[in-house]
């Protein structure tokens, strides 16, 4: 277990050293770590292999690198209903914890040979020129944030690598028979976190690439609508409050809850409105830009985002809960299966 550990440790470690010290640390050091935890990763899955006792279908996922590996990974842990589902979904989150841990060690030993490679130019060039030595230490300094969230972030899935395994480890050899639906806390923050959270996300993403971005206003596209409905979601827990007279009812959209219904719902509520049609014209432009791939200019998704999530906000927290156009998205959404109470 210490030397497991250890093995995440290394890259946390590594993301916290200083210019000098990332500077002085060696590539083959890096890539032996790589070969080591491959080693293990190999061993790991011939050991799996050989608990699943001939399950040809566990076998086959162990060995797959096909997008079925997704479709078992990415679900609710609510919905596991059986001990075969709860195990193939750990083993797809293993396996995507392998796919991403070598990925990304990879990329961190290409960033850190780069980030070596320019921190020797000063020493090997002439210094006559101010500007150009102002733009390699930019880029140096680039680098090495690349680096420092590669590292957190290698460091974060090997940590749950190890973990998933010893839950496969521990339930693989449970009967079927014996298996216990999984009670999962959905544990409910206070709107304004979870709004904060959401405007320090597309700030982050913002903040990447100063000048201009592919994926910039797709972000603020993407915050806008989870804002909505997050402080709509807020809106229509107080309505269910008011009319039971009890605030332990639980309300979430489904999966069956699409992007397009965000739109119906605030020009449902907000008829003659002008923020709905800046919302459309933002996820118009976001699309065009990713699909044709090139970057516009970061000023616009900044002044965007600022401006329409502040009258956006102030829309909603002037809707009155109780609000009759409300109770109404409330029962279509629940009639068509986009929303439920808990």
């Amino acid at each position: 277990m210490q030397n497991d550990i250890e093995k995440a440790e290394f890259f946390n470690q590594l993301s916290l050293s200083t210019f000098e010290d990332m500077a002085g640390k060696s590539s083959e050091d890096i890539f032996s770590r790589l070969k080591s935890l491959e080693v293990r990763f190999e061993n790991d899955i011939k050991e799996l292999i050989g608990l699943s006792g001939g399950n040809k279908s566990r076998t086959k996922l162990l060995r797959s690198a096909s997008v079925e590996l997704i479709l078992k990974g990415l679900v609710n842990e609510s919905s596991l209903s059986t001990q075969t589902k709860y195990v193939d979904y750990l083993m797809s989150k293993l396996m995507l914890c392998q796919k991403t841990v070598i990925l990304l060690v990879n990329i961190l030993i290409n960033k850190h040979n780069r980030f070596k490679f320019l921190w020797k130019k000063p020493e090997e060039k002439d210094n006559s020129n101010p500007k150009d030595e102002r733009y390699l230490f930019h880029t140096i300094y680039e680098l090495y944030g690349q680096i420092y969230g590669l590292c957190q972030n290698i460091g974060t899935a090997i940590r749950d690598y190890f973990d998933i395994y010893q839950k496969i480890k521990s339930g693989i050899s449970k009967r079927e028979k014996d298996f216990k639906a999984l009670h999962v806390q959905h544990s409910e923050f206070q709107v304004t976190e979870r709004t904060d959270e959401i405007i320090r996300e597309t700030e982050n993403c913002l903040l990447v690439n100063p000048s201009e971005s592919i994926l910039g206003l797709s972000a603020v596209s993407v915050g806008l609508e989870c804002l909505i409905i997050i402080k709509i979601g807020d809106k229509i827990k107080q309505h269910i409050g008011i009319k039971s007279q009890s605030n332990n009812v639980n309300v979430r959209f489904t999966s069956k809850f699409k992007i397009e219904d965000v739109s119906h719902i605030i020009n449902e509520l907000f008829p003659d409105q002008k923020k709905h049609e800046v919302l459309d014209r933002i996820c118009m432009m976001s699309n065009n830009i990713i699909h044709q791939a090139i970057s516009s200019p970061n000023y616009i998704s900044w002044g965007c985002f600022s401006l329409v999530r502040e009258e956006l906000e102030k829309m909603v927290e002037k809707l009155n809960p109780e609000d009759v156009k409300l109770g109404n998205i409330i029962a279509r959404l629940k009639d068509k299966e986009k929303l439920c109470f808990t």
